[in-house]
């Protein structure tokens, strides 16, 4: 009986010895891998963090519209199997995003935080000036991290292929105008002529004026669709942003276009004020933040 209980104690030593070795090493392996440090705002929200452009950022929570999609997560709407037993990996600064949104003001450079005066101006903007039909001073803005070195750079691409698919699937073309607007390269849409009234086509909603910018490279660096027809009409702004590889997505009322290089100054501050040091320390002041 006393060599039983000799041999049981021995076993609950070496199991004991087993769990503190195990215990010793997960211990190792959360010193390797640290929780990052992740800023909040007033509120006590945290910050969605990451790599963009290859450049790790905080992102304040009260400015992300709706959310922050991580490279590899599955899309919005993507209800199968595989997208349910999607697992997304630890998220630190070295996690690359794929894209985000928020929304920000043409007018004067400001941007939307949920909580703050300017949650506030874009509610009492869609309640007074939408529905009176009034200019819509808030532009959607959707940021793309260009992490793949096979993702274009420029929109020359993109830029040809309108010039060839309006001739192809909605049988008119463009013209080079001579003169510049607002520092743009103009182009318009021939729509060709109505049969029924043998006048020019006006109304075609596929026919919206195209306006570039070419860096000295001869890249498209700025490419804007505007709409020509309606009663509001929007342009569709696409832009590169030089200093790290990101493309930026704004929809804005037409009558700011003449605000264009601006608004690509003003978005590039505030992106750039998001990046932070690799330990997640703040560089400068983020913006999005009271």
């Amino acid at each position: 009986m006393r060599n039983l209980l000799i041999s049981y104690a021995k076993a609950v030593c070496l199991i004991a010895l087993l769990l503190l070795a195990g215990c010793s090493d997960n211990n190792g392996k959360a010193k390797q891998q640290p929780v990052p440090f992740i800023n909040q705002d007033r509120f006590g929200r945290y910050d969605s963090i990451g790599n963009l452009g290859g450049k790790p950022v905080s992102i304040p929570d009260g400015v992300v519209f709706t959310w922050v999609h991580y490279v590899g997560d599955p899309g919005d709407f993507d209800r199968d199997r595989k997208a349910g037993e999607y697992k997304r990996p630890p998220i630190t600064y070295q996690l690359p995003i794929d894209g985000f949104d928020f929304q920000y003001r043409v007018t004067d450079g400001a941007i939307k935080i949920r909580r703050e005066q300017t949650d506030i101006d874009y509610m009492n903007d869609n309640k007074n000036l939408i529905p009176k039909g009034k200019p819509f001073p808030w532009g959607y803005t959707i940021v793309y991290n260009l992490y793949s070195p096979k993702q274009p750079k420029t929109f020359n691409q993109w830029f040809n292929n309108i010039l060839e698919s309006s001739k192809e699937n909605w049988d008119f073309g463009y013209s080079k105008k001579p003169d510049k607007v607002f520092g743009l390269t103009y182009y318009q849409a021939n729509n060709g002529i109505d049969p029924s009234t043998n006048q020019p086509w006006t109304d075609n909603i596929a026919g919206r004026d195209l306006y570039i910018y070419r860096n000295s490279n001869n890249e498209i660096k700025t490419l804007i669709l505007c709409d020509m027809v309606g009663k509001i009409q929007y342009c569709h702004h696409e832009f590169m942003i030089s200093n790290f590889p990101i493309e930026v997505s704004i929809t804005y009322n037409r009558v700011y276009l003449k605000l264009w290089q601006q608004t690509e100054k003003n978005i590039t501050a505030i992106l750039d004020s998001w990046v932070m040091t690799n330990d997640g320390k703040l560089i400068k002041k983020q913006a999005g933040k009271i």
